[in-house]
């Protein structure tokens, strides 16, 4: 009786308790405030990574991450991971990004007329929250990084008004760029009937930037660079990365400022 007893208090205490495990969360990283014009700065041994956080708010940001030493691309890879630790996004190059889901090994390192100078980066969608950056250094001598975060401008088309070319000129020329993963922009066409080109700013079209031409559900048409394809009143474009996969940057719009055009593109109407 008295073991009976003795088992029922323990019990009761225990209840009483009433004992919370919290589980850790993300590891903390060196901050990083957006428009800082100094950044964050630290040196990376050899095969080692450092960790940073920032806050994404309101605005889109662009996360740019320099190297002081740097020679080539892929001497760096950058992630850039969501508020719970999972990956978003992440690159080897300055001149793109890519996915979660796309390998590194299929980004390569591409010859590019892109100076050493420019910083590997990653633009991050606007009301992201926390985001936890890494930047590995894959070289075998310490790597010397300073981390920015700087308020970049949104180039989004949604059913974006296209219409033939009047005034003179016989084309008209509508351009936009894919900047962030997942983005598709939408085109609808007035007018009498017509053609359309589609061209990548970059011949090398990095990003993978796919145009299918939508004459109702039952009838899409993708644009092959260059190609001129017809288009009639009501009909739509829409562009964006194959599979969702990539997304790049824009230096010729109004308001780019990135100085690497991998996101652009040109749809013409002639």
């Amino acid at each position: 009786m008295k073991k009976t007893f003795i088992a029922l208090l323990m019990l009761g205490l225990l209840s009483a308790c009433q004992v919370t495990v919290v589980t850790p969360g993300p590891a903390p990283g060196t901050p990083v405030t957006v428009d800082d014009d100094n950044g964050a700065q630290e040196a990376i041994p050899a095969g080692e990574t450092a960790r940073f956080e920032l806050t994404v708010a309101a605005q889109p940001v662009r996360l740019d991450v320099y190297h002081d030493e740097a020679t080539v691309d892929g001497e760096l890879e950058v992630k850039a991971l969501d508020s719970t630790d999972a990956l978003y996004a992440h690159t080897t190059v300055r001149s793109f990004f890519a996915a979660a889901d796309v390998t590194l090994s299929s980004l390569g390192v591409r010859a590019q007329d892109i100076s050493t100078s420019f910083p590997y980066s990653i633009n991050l969608p606007k009301n992201m929250g926390k985001v936890y950056v890494e930047v590995t250094n894959r070289t075998s001598t310490a790597a010397h990084v300073t981390v920015k975060a700087v308020t970049r401008n949104e180039i989004a088309r949604s059913d974006y008004a296209m219409a033939p070319p009047s005034g003179g000129p016989t084309s008209a020329g509508y351009g936009g760029a894919i900047l962030f993963l997942g983005q598709h922009d939408t085109y609808k066409y007035a007018g009498a009937d017509m053609n359309v080109t589609f061209s990548p700013t970059d011949p090398a079209n990095p990003v993978h930037l796919k145009a299918v031409l939508n004459k109702g559900q039952a009838s899409e048409t993708e644009l092959q660079t260059g190609v001129s394809v017809a288009i009639l009143d009501g009909d739509t474009v829409e562009v964006y990365s194959d599979g969702d996969g990539y997304a790049g940057f824009c230096s010729s719009l109004d308001g780019c400022t990135d100085g690497i055009d991998s996101g652009e593109y040109t749809l013409t109407i002639h």
